[in-house]
């Protein structure tokens, strides 16, 4: 392979000053993650969230998790590539974040992409939501009444017959009289 793939991790740390409950509800909207994953996400353990992925790509889960508050970690899967990870401090627990050298050690292999999560859905999450009562349509243009020519058209009096098809007499029945059943 001629490009290097990364993956992206988190260990439950987060970014300092960052506020924990409004971080987990950042990443639990980012992920569309119920209370369960979110918990297994900030237990303190390593969670590999997307792996074997370009670079671009890496450091767009690495910019929207840090924009949401979250420090993850983007590393190399190449063999001598150092961990990128950024200053951090927690909230509820200690993360002990352990070195290169130590996590490829380790003798469980990560788990890879528990939530589903591609980068196509990264792209979008910064948005913001209007306040109650806020105007959503930035301008409002004037409905210009259509130039007909109705010169040609007249109406008919109240009551009068539009010309609706009359029904006529029905038709006679069918003459059966050559016609017998035969039991069989």
């Amino acid at each position: 392979m001629s490009e290097e793939l990364y993956e992206v991790a988190f260990s439950g740390a987060i970014i300092e000053g960052a506020d924990i409950e409004q971080v987990k509800a950042k990443v639990g909207a980012m992920f569309k993650a119920d209370a369960a994953k979110l918990a297994h996400l900030f237990s303190g353990k390593r969670v590999v969230i997307k792996k074997n992925i370009d670079q671009a790509t890496a450091n767009k889960y690495k910019t929207a998790l840090t924009n949401a508050g979250a420090d993850c970690e983007v590393k190399s899967l190449s063999v001598d590539a150092p961990v990128v990870k950024a200053e951090t401090v927690t909230a509820e627990q200690p993360v002990k974040v352990a070195s290169t050298t130590a996590a490829s050690d380790a003798p469980t292999a990560p788990q890879t992409d528990p939530l589903g999560i591609s980068a196509n859905d990264i792209t979008d999450l910064n948005v913001n939501i209007a306040p109650v009562g806020s105007d959503m349509q930035d301008e409002i243009k004037e409905a210009v009444a259509p130039d007909l020519d109705l010169s040609g058209l007249d109406m008919a009096e109240p009551g009068s017959d539009l010309g609706e098809i009359k029904k006529g007499e029905a038709p006679p029945p069918p003459n059966t009289d050559g016609l017998k059943l035969v039991d069989s």
